[in-house]
């Protein structure tokens, strides 16, 4: 569906809990999960 647009998806790496505020993680937790965020299919 999004091909078309060559839009990167990609999953958000380990360290923020499912359905949890971005704005109460620190610049640590934040740097380490985009870091390790992985393309999806």
């Amino acid at each position: 569906m999004l091909a078309p647009y060559r839009v990167k998806v990609t999953r958000i790496a380990y360290g923020l809990p499912m359905g949890g505020d971005i704005e109460y993680a620190d610049e640590v937790t934040l740097g380490k999960a985009l870091e390790g965020r992985r393309e999806l299919p």
